[in-house]
């Protein structure tokens, strides 16, 4: 029997370097997996997502200020507010929240917020100013003012129509229409690329479908507004504007913006639910639909009374000329249906625009009005509801919450099948994919995750395995590269990853 002979100190040093390899790989995968973690998280909470609540932050009347924060419900995806009450003897303004992150402060009467289509009814004022004028009739037809119309199905419809989103046109035009889409796929202002000459030329070839009923159309009232240029003999619609509503009632601070240089310097920025920051929109064509208008709390609310006193041009706008469904009627802009508490009547118009919603409603029997502006996507309109009847402010419902955070458990669990596989595979592409569908559950989290109630840090925690497969496939590939393709069902592995590219650039249509 022999005896085993004790490993020289050559011998165990040779297997020592043998065993480092072994262990340095190790030290490293934990190092890009703890690197990842805390980038991620980090990336997550300074620019991911925002759990955007309106702040302590207030001005203007504390009273009022104090009532719109005791309304039931919750201020989450509301970032600032500014509210007025409007009645006889004037206005009350309050202001809330944090409007613009690099200048925090809550918003005061003179903030400057995108208005959106409560612009409609600027419009409308200018077609009853019109109409009494003798410029126009309701049954006038576009072509007799905009000849280059003659002879198209646009031309032959009546003003009256256009006002009343009775015409039979679509909601855009066809220019505006292929601009939503890339608007939405980007981000980016979807008007910018329509100008009056376009407009008319999309309204030449443009469908009319007068059994349609009563659809809301932008193109309708942008191409109303074009037309009252021309019977005014007017320069365009922002002089129009001016001329007639705005210098006359005082209201210096109302603007519309055709091109980028006309958007005041000062207009608080808008933002995205989830608190990504909204483009700013501008563009000549769709100017009097409310693409781009700019004004303040004060402005309108000198509107507000002016309408309820009767001394705005125009103000013939607000009787109702045709019914709009769900018990609605609608006049030149201006829309009237029961009151939020049931107590009558109110005439009303909203708006929207990339970051910013928008209500004024007035109680044309009472003489007073409302006005609510927010520069995030959450409704406006909840505010201007609850303050008058009392109902809560809508909740996220259970069942969004319950897809919300599905949403989250979906992204964490394809990041972490990246992050798995990255440790195994013998070839690029089914990482690749991995990786590719792991986007697709971040952008997805990113539109429609739990921001009502937390922030970008949990965006962060479903990012960071995927950030880690990256490194670790970095790594493992220094060492020894790998091949792209698999020798083995290559055919499935490209299948998932230009499958899960399709639906990760349709995921992007959310926005």
């Amino acid at each position: 029997m022999t005896t085993p002979s004790i490993p020289s100190a050559d011998l165990q040093d040779r297997q020592s370097a043998a065993d480092a390899p072994r262990r340095r790989p190790t030290r490293a995968i934990l190092a890009v997996v703890g690197a990842a973690a805390v980038v991620g998280v980090a990336l997550g909470a300074a620019i991911g997502p925002q759990h955007q609540t309106v702040s302590a932050s207030t001005t203007g009347d504390e009273a009022l200020a104090d009532r719109i924060r005791s309304l039931p419900g919750s201020l989450d995806s509301f970032r600032a507010l500014s509210v007025a009450e409007i009645g006889p003897d004037g206005a009350v303004f309050a202001g809330l929240g944090d409007a613009d992150p690099s200048d925090p402060g809550a918003p005061t009467a003179d903030t400057v917020f995108e208005l959106g289509s409560i612009t409609k009814t600027f419009t409308g004022a200018l077609f009853a100013d019109a109409i009494e004028r003798g410029e126009v009739d309701p049954d006038d037809q576009l072509a007799e003012h905009l000849p280059d119309l003659e002879g198209t199905a646009a031309g032959d419809v009546t003003l009256a129509s256009l006002s009343q989103h009775s015409s039979g046109l679509p909601g855009l035009g066809a220019t505006a229409e292929a601009q939503a889409l890339s608007g939405v796929l980007l981000n980016e202002n979807p008007y910018a690329t329509t100008t009056t000459a376009q407009l008319i030329a999309d309204a030449a070839v443009a469908p009319v479908d007068p059994a349609q009923g009563s659809v809301y159309s932008n193109f309708a009232v942008s191409l109303l507004g074009t037309a009252l240029v021309e019977a005014a003999d007017a320069d365009d619609y922002a002089s129009l504007l001016r001329e007639r509503i705005t210098e006359p009632l005082g209201m210096d601070d109302t603007v519309v913006a055709a091109t980028v240089d006309d958007v005041p310097a000062d207009a608080v920025p808008g933002f995205l639910i989830n608190g990504v920051p909204a483009p700013r929109w501008w563009g000549e064509g769709y100017l009097p639909a409310g693409s781009s208008t700019f004004t303040t709390p004060a402005d309108l609310a000198l509107w507000a009374q002016a309408n309820l006193d009767g001394t705005a041009p125009g103000a013939a706008a607000l009787d109702p000329t045709a019914p709009m469904g769900e018990g609605a009627e609608i006049g030149w802009g201006w829309i009237t249906s029961a009151a939020f508490d049931g107590d009558g009547l109110q005439t009303w118009h909203n708006g929207g625009t990339g970051g910013f919603r928008t209500m004024l409603t007035l109680d044309r029997e009472g003489g007073t009005a409302f006005l609510a502006l927010s520069n995030t996507v959450a409704p406006a309109d909840y505010i201007a509801m609850s303050y008058a009847s009392g109902a809560p402010i809508p909740a996220v419902d259970s069942a969004s919450v319950g897809v919300a955070w599905g949403i989250f458990g979906l992204a964490l669990l394809l990041s972490l099948v990246a992050l798995i596989r990255a440790f195994r595979v013998k070839a690029l592409l089914p990482s690749i994919g991995d990786l590719i569908w792991a986007t697709f559950g971040l952008l997805l989290l990113w539109h429609s995750g739990p921001w009502f109630s937390v922030g970008g840090w949990l965006w962060g925690i479903a990012f960071a395995p995927a950030l880690a497969a990256i490194g670790i496939l970095i790594l493992r590939t220094s060492r020894a590269p790998l091949p792209l393709a698999p020798r083995r069902r290559a055919w499935y592995w490209w299948a998932v990853a230009v499958i899960g590219a399709v639906v990760t650039v349709g995921v992007t249509f959310l926005w």
